[in-house]
Formats: structure tokens, sequence, C-alpha cells
């Protein structure tokens, strides 16, 4: 059965400002918000090992394993009569994994496997209506990282940051173009208006 309603992914940066922009525009489109739960212990364990053994490519594709399971069972029975803004989605889960499979001095296999895992599921994940991508300088983003100051990314480096901004500009539109998914770009390093982005969304949608 054809989907009916909207499903738009607010995609960025770690930092970028994402979980602050994301209520305020489901709010002006009168739209259900999607977070990614900052209270799933599982999660912060991963991360903080990952962030702690960078170079370990176990502790790299097990976070990224449990960030893919959660994100897509998050919207696996979600109901049809309502349009939706979610914070990051399985495309999201195709630039890490690119970007940490490519960053490894001997790439592990079973990340090439995940990535391939990712490409299936998308087959049940509701098609993206739109992608909103927050486009920050990485040394904007590494700082609003380090004023939030969550244990588990203790330690983040601006280089990995970089590297993750320079595949969201490479990869996102690809994906994008590929998924025939309207990709619409705002500059956030000062943030900006939701009401504007709302409009740009609206507009990119025919709504």
């Amino acid at each position: 059965m054809k989907q009916t309603n909207h499903f738009v992914a607010v995609e960025a940066n770690i930092a970028a400002g994402k979980s602050t922009l994301l209520p305020k525009l489901a709010a002006e489109l009168g739209w259900e918000a999607i977070q990614e739960p900052v209270n799933d212990p599982e999660f912060t364990r991963l991360l903080k090992d990952f962030t702690d053994h960078p170079a370990d490519s176990g502790k790299r594709i097990r976070f990224q394993e449990h960030i893919t399971n959660r994100r897509a069972s998050m919207v696996s029975e979600l109901p049809t009569d309502r349009n939706y803004l979610i914070e990051r989605s399985l495309y999201s889960d195709l630039i890490f994994t690119q970007a940490n499979f490519l960053g490894m001095s001997a790439p592990d296999e079973r990340y090439m496997l995940h990535y391939c895992e990712i490409q299936r599921r998308l087959n049940d994940y509701p098609a993206i209506s739109a992608v909103v991508y927050l486009k920050t300088a990485p040394e904007v983003a590494h700082r609003r990282l380090v004023e939030r100051a969550r244990s588990a990314e203790d330690g983040t480096p601006l280089s990995y940051l970089c590297d993750l901004h320079n595949y969201h500009e490479a990869i996102l539109p690809q994906i994008c173009r590929s998924m025939g998914t309207p990709l619409i770009t705002v500059d956030w390093d000062n943030f900006g208006c939701e009401k504007h982005v709302a409009g740009q969304l609206l507009a990119a949608i025919g709504s």
C-alpha cells in the first residue's frame, strides 16, 4: 500500500542543533516529532566505548549496529494518520558507516556487511518525503558538542567532526538523488528560523 503521510528527516553533523530545531519545527508544521533518545543506557555505554577506543573496529561496529537497530525499531509501527519529523534516519547510518569504514587503517568487513544490511532495511523503512540538512561548520559543531558536555562524548576530536562534515556534504546529496528524496540545505552556523525552514519544506513536498 502506498504511503500517504509525510516522513521528513532532519540530518546533520553531531551537535549541529538537530534536537533544538526538531520540536520547534514540528510544532510549526503541526507534525509529530520523533527525537533520538538521549537516556538510552546501552547507547551511552557503546558511545563511550567508541569515543574512548576509536581505533577498535569491534567497538565501532557494535555501536553502529545498535544505532541502526534502534532507529529501525522506532518507526516500525507508527500510525499512518499523521506526519512525522524525525531526528536522523537510516540515511545517517549509511553516512556514518561509510565514514567509519573508510577511516580505518584496516577496514573490517563487518562494516561492509552492515552497510548492505542498512540498504536492505530501507525496503521496510517509511519512505522519506524530504531531508532537511542543517549545514554546520565542523568547528561550530565541535564547540556546541563541548558546551553541551555529555560525558560519553568527552574526547571527541574536531578531526572526526570534520570527516563527518565532509561525508555529509559528499554522500547525503547522492543518497537523496538515488532515493528520489528532496534535499533542503539550510545554513545552521548561527541557527535559524523554524518558520523559514517550514516554508522551504512545505514547498519541497508540495503541501
